[in-house]
């Protein structure tokens, strides 16, 4: 027999929002790591948390990932892990850079080494290939002729887009094997590459009903960055009510519980 109108209303108020909490575990886990890091930039106080020998997120957390590992505590922080991805999974949900470009939020698709572009540079075939920043922020690339130093290619853009620089006339114009060395060199600059730690080619890692292809370490790491991502797009008014797009901080809150229970 079907509810009547009033029960369901009741059942809906009776679903707990998780967002307030959430937001709650992860100021705790800020003001933990801003704290021990002793770092003033937020990418240097994320790096030290996961990957630095003296954290202790990076000392207490890792064995909780053992397969090895069958305490209350692992079991729970696996089990979380495994929810948030099937629910990840289950949707499409993206937010907006910096840059201007989208990337969807999942341990399928993230980025656990962001790196800076400063200069880069490669000489093959009597020329050098350059990618550098210049004063403004600007990504600068040039091909010049080592000989006789003329500029072959040189192009200005705001910020990381490959695919608008191999469209520019300019760099159609090059030959095919300098197409080739200046896409090697661009593309090995990438500040945010992605990696893939379900089917990545890794050492296998189980969490609850999901496996894992990575290191214990990148798990970490992607699941800091994968939550940080979710914290900075629900402060930042990118996050849409949708009930599923919700439910994912649910198991993002007991991963951050998780750690700072740990870290204790």
């Amino acid at each position: 027999m079907a509810l009547p109108p009033h029960a369901i209303d009741w059942m809906n108020r009776a679903e707990i929002d998780y967002l307030g909490p959430f937001v709650k575990a992860w100021a705790a886990f800020n003001a933990w790591y801003r704290h021990d890091s002793g770092e003033v930039q937020e990418r240097a106080m994320l790096n030290y948390a996961v990957s630095n020998h003296n954290s202790r997120l990076r000392r207490r957390v890792l064995p909780l990932l053992q397969d090895a590992n069958v305490t209350a505590d692992s079991q729970a922080l696996k089990q979380a892990i495994c929810d948030l991805q099937i629910k990840l999974d289950a949707i499409h949900f993206e937010v907006t850079r910096k840059s201007g470009g989208t990337e969807r939020v999942s341990l399928r698709q993230v980025c656990i080494r962001p790196r800076p572009i400063n200069a880069e540079s490669r000489t093959r075939n009597n020329h050098e290939y350059r990618v550098r920043k210049i004063a403004g922020g600007d990504i600068e690339l040039t091909v010049i002729a080592t000989v006789s130093g003329i500029v072959r290619f040189q192009h200005v853009q705001p910020s990381y887009a490959p695919n608008n620089v191999y469209a520019e006339a300019a760099f159609l114009a090059l030959s095919a094997a300098q197409q080739v060395t200046l896409r090697e060199l661009y593309d090995s600059c990438n500040p945010r590459p992605m990696v893939d730690l379900i089917q990545g080619g890794g050492p296998l890692l189980q969490a609850g009903a999901m496996a894992f292809q990575c290191t214990q370490e990148d798990l970490l790491a992607g699941l800091v960055e994968t939550i940080y991502t979710m914290r900075n797009a629900l402060l930042h008014g990118e996050v849409d009510p949708d009930p599923q797009v919700l439910s994912c901080y649910e198991p993002a809150y007991r991963i951050v519980m998780q750690f700072l229970k740990s870290i204790q």
